[in-house]
């Protein structure tokens, strides 16, 4: 019964061949405490209203770097998550792409680095969301996403905290492995392409503890939920991404996490990335539960506007 309506109107849509277009906000912003500042975001509303016992569960997209608004410019969001619950592999969802250029999503304390990231978006966007929407507002109604320096973000996200996602979905991620003490070459490449975010030079032990492999660690404890993982990557991606999602994708399944694997045509590129995504989309959809968290459901309208008591 929990997606019964969404079901329906799928199967009216369907038959008419029609699609629902969902609305596209963008420059959105909420106040961060963690930042001490706003932060910004873009979204995806569906076209259609939470009806009966349902509510809109939400997807937290995260960018490439350094995009700021690319799934909405280049990725097709919109006209995807349309077509996904056109069909029915969706139901009616939010979509939330935080705008957070280079921070690669880690908390950063440091003097002119982008602050405490994660806990900006994990902690502040989640509640703002949920406070302004009327969403799904529990981790089966939750997932996050994204691609490269975003897919890495999203493992992070899942992995630190399952009791807020379900499910995470990582295009192309930038997975690496630590650092070794002895590995100088590494060391100065990953201080040119980290955009300062584990120090400025490049703190080697500062990067390793915010490592996935590292952080998986801590799923493996079993003190916490865990999260459904979807990897994806093109065969000619660039870097040894193949060869550390791989690995990743082995540590994911010995630490007991339900973890799908994908090797498709395709190198880092969005060509790649916008068919992966509504592949993933199919992954995901039945994994979230639009029922969920009725008794901390938010308070926010369908509009965006918040109700008069």
């Amino acid at each position: 019964m929990r997606r019964r309506a969404s079901a329906v109107l799928s199967c009216l849509l369907a038959s008419t061949g029609a699609e629902a277009q969902g609305v596209v906000e963008r420059n959105q912003t909420t106040w961060s405490p963690a930042l001490g500042r706003a932060i910004e975001y873009n979204l995806y509303r569906p076209a259609t209203q939470p009806t009966g016992g349902e509510r809109w569960p939400v997807v937290y997209l995260l960018e490439g770097r350094p995009s700021v608004s690319d799934w909405l410019d280049q990725g097709g969001l919109a006209e995807t998550m349309d077509r996904a619950i056109a069909e029915g592999a969706m139901p009616p969802a939010l979509v939330v792409t935080p705008v957070a250029p280079y921070s690669w999503y880690v908390d950063n304390p440091d003097p002119g680095g982008h602050g405490l990231m994660k806990t900006a978006i994990v902690r502040d966007l989640v509640a703002a969301v949920d406070q302004r929407f009327p969403t799904a507002a529990c981790r089966e109604g939750r997932a996050v996403g994204g691609l490269s320096m975003g897919g890495y973000g999203a493992l992070l996200f899942a992995i630190d905290a399952p009791e807020v996602f379900s499910a995470a979905i990582s295009l192309a991620g930038a997975v690496s492995p630590p650092i070794d003490r002895n590995d100088v070459a590494r060391l100065k490449r990953a201080d040119a392409f980290y955009d300062g975010a584990f120090g400025r030079p490049l703190d080697r032990e500062r990067f390793n503890a915010w490592n996935l492999f590292t952080r998986l660690r801590t799923l493996e404890k079993g003190a916490a939920p865990q999260p459904d993982v979807y990897l994806s990557i093109g065969d000619r991606d660039r870097g040894g991404l193949l060869q550390n999602t791989t690995r990743l994708h082995v540590a994911l399944l010995r630490a007991g996490v339900d973890s799908t694997f994908r090797i498709g045509p395709g190198q880092h590129d969005w060509e790649t990335w916008r068919r992966e995504f509504a592949s993933s989309l199919t992954w995901l959809g039945p994994k979230l539960d639009p029922t969920c968290g009725h008794d901390v459901a938010s308070t926010g309208a369908p509009d965006g506007t918040r109700p008069t008591p």
